[in-house]
């Protein structure tokens, strides 16, 4: 079965751009132009993957993606020109799973597509429970649980944990991560941090003094 694709741009030779790439590599697509279209299509569609331009003539990406993620766990990767780390950090943190900036590589951006199903399909098949250091993990419907809370993770998120998990209190690395959940050369550190803290933010009773998603001295990370 097709994935489908939303690509949410104002502006139309970018769409045009986008479309033809995806579907030259077998995706379904659907377009939107604007916030409010967004927020239908993803209603209307239940797309897979949606590729939300930052700015937009309604609205801003990020509080779409806010909203959209009220309701809705499909994977979200921003799209955007603004080269301000503040911004592209804001749609990590309004809960997106990844990012990419203009101008656009577009084979970077169906490989950022594609490793984001995969990981994807590969959680979904992973059903069983995985514990470690008192953090329990379901893959398959990515919400982790400690003392008895549940939280429920974004696809990054989820992968992210389970590696550490699976490392069964051994340190890993940045580099050592990233080669777990992106495939060569599509790792971000910027990415990964953020998603770290906000693994935290969801799971420690203090994040700025975690007790259980800690970090050594030399940067790793590890499940304590």
């Amino acid at each position: 079965m097709e994935s489908t694709i939303l690509v949410v741009d104002d502006d139309a030779a970018t769409r045009k751009m986008i479309d033809t790439a995806l579907r030259g590599s077998d995706f379904d697509v659907v377009l939107a132009a604007t916030a409010s279209e967004a927020l239908e299509a993803i209603d209307r569609e239940e797309p897979d993957v949606v590729l939300l331009d930052l700015i937009l003539p309604d609205g801003d990406g990020v509080d779409v993606c806010r909203q959209v993620r009220e309701y809705s766990e499909v994977s979200i990767i921003m799209v955007t020109a603004r080269r301000d780390l503040t911004d592209r950090l804001a749609g990590l943190d309004a809960g997106a799973d990844d990012y990419v900036t203009k101008p656009l590589s577009m084979g970077e951006l169906v490989a950022r597509v594609k490793s984001l199903l995969r990981r994807r399909r590969m959680r979904e098949q992973e059903m069983e429970e995985i514990h470690w250091g008192g953090l329990s993990l379901k893959p398959a419907e990515r919400v982790a649980t400690v003392h008895g809370t549940h939280a429920k993770l974004s696809e990054l998120e989820s992968s992210i944990l389970a590696a550490l998990i699976e490392a069964r209190g051994e340190p890993l690395s940045p580099d050592q991560i990233a080669a777990e959940i992106w495939d060569e050369g599509e790792g971000d550190p910027m990415v990964l941090e953020t998603h770290i803290a906000n693994i935290r933010h969801k799971l420690e009773a203090n994040p700025a003094e975690p007790e259980h998603l800690v970090t050594d001295e030399d940067g790793s990370y590890r499940i304590a």
